[in-house]
């Protein structure tokens, strides 16, 4: 818990090991995945390369980058983002075990953490791109959400996990997802905002995606990462990645949640949970007054199928991340409900505020609206009473062996 508060992370990150493929990837597959390795000839984290197409179009467009500056070169006058300089330390205790289960653990208990919903880091970008092999696809997801299954199983009540779906054949990804939830244990899905292979979210090819969510009863997380083949945003803004941080995470969501809305997901999935990760979230209001807005003159000629209001949609069926030091959040709540907001730390990556999220959090709301932000993550992903008590009973489980 978090100052007696409880406090669901609704997206914290892994880091995947550089050895994942070699261990967990179908043989069948292997030669067609080349991963880096150091000068002892074992492997490394670094850009991994599929079918001879780097996951992340990062390298080759940031070719002709000027010399980043050394970490100690690098001050901050933002005391809200101070800790997130490369020098502060503060991920130390995290390196030394090599992001190991226990050092997962370890960092939600610094944030007082009683339940993380983990997402990838390498994952994000790994498929995100058109014209990919199905089967590759499939078979990277499987390697991926096979090893989670296995990180998460140190302590399976305090540390959940979102299945990475193969979205290049939708009848592979609803299998994938029935396989995940029904044998492994996921609570949800991590599925990106991007237009793939031609299919964005309105589109009738998601149905079966769509329902399945709704039958198996888990929620689908929207989550972006910049540098992916397929995003808009590269062709934008090219190789400036400030550019494309700052728009893709963003942007990627708003067009994501316009397509469902209107194309009347809600309406013929009325039990579908949708959560837009790690984009902060001031953008929702704004974007529902722009759909309403519009209503009047096109509902009943385009979508006459609707029978709520943007508003009324969004505020049963989604929720939108925030990470506790935006200063929109207490005006953001008044238009579009606390109890519709979840928290992400975004441990361990570069821009995240770790340590100090839910510090920042209770710093910058009132008490009430900190609760149910720390609490969104819950009704997010369906956690109940039952779900808390095993989380307290596998920490204070913990506590006599971390004293050790």
């Amino acid at each position: 818990m978090k100052d007696g508060l409880r406090f669901v992370d609704c997206d914290m990150h892994v880091m995947e090991p550089p050895d994942l493929f070699a261990r967990y990837l179908d043989p069948t597959f292997r030669d067609r995945v080349v991963c880096p390795v150091g000068a002892d000839g074992r492997f490394v984290r670094g850009m991994i390369v599929v079918d001879d197409q780097p996951t992340s179009i990062d390298h080759e467009l940031q070719q002709h980058r000027k010399r980043t500056l050394p970490p100690a070169a690098i001050e901050t006058n933002q005391p809200l983002s101070g800790s997130r300089m490369a020098d502060s330390g503060r991920l130390d205790f995290a390196i030394e075990r090599d992001y190991d289960p226990e050092a997962q653990l370890m960092g939600m208990e610094l944030e007082g953490i009683d339940i993380a919903v983990l997402f990838p880091t390498m994952g994000l970008s790994l498929i995100a791109r058109d014209g990919m092999d199905p089967r590759m696809s499939l078979a990277l997801c499987q390697a991926y959400n096979n090893w989670i299954h296995e990180f998460t199983r140190h302590s399976p009540d305090r540390m959940k996990w979102a299945a990475m779906l193969p979205l290049h054949d939708v009848n592979l990804a609803c299998a994938e997802l029935v396989r995940c939830v029904t044998e492994l244990g996921a609570v949800g899905s991590m599925v990106r905002p991007n237009r793939i292979n031609g299919h964005f979210w309105h589109s009738n090819y998601w149905n079966r995606l769509f329902a399945l969510h709704e039958e198996l009863d888990v929620t689908m997380g929207f989550h972006e990462g910049t540098g992916a083949p397929y995003s808009h945003m590269n062709v934008l803004y090219g190789e400036n990645r400030f550019y494309r941080h700052v728009a893709s995470h963003w942007i990627e969501m708003q067009q994501a949640l316009i397509a469902m809305l209107i194309a009347g997901v809600f309406e013929f999935y009325p039990k579908l949970r949708v959560g837009y990760l790690e984009a902060q979230n001031s953008w929702v209001p704004g974007i529902l007054t722009r759909i309403e807005w519009d209503y009047p003159q096109y509902r009943d000629s385009h979508a006459p199928y609707l029978s709520l209001t943007p508003k009324e949609y969004f505020q049963r069926n989604c929720w939108a991340a925030v990470e506790g030091s935006e200063p929109e959040i207490e005006a953001t709540a008044s238009l579009i409900g606390a109890d519709r907001m979840c928290i992400s730390t975004d441990y361990p990556h570069f821009d995240s505020n770790f340590p100090n999220v839910s510090n920042n959090l209770l710093a910058n709301v009132s008490r009430d609206t900190a609760a149910q932000v720390l609490m969104g993550g819950a009704h997010l992903y369906g956690f109940t009473e039952e779900h808390f008590a095993k989380a307290a009973l596998a920490a204070d489980r913990r506590q006599p062996a971390a004293a050790d």
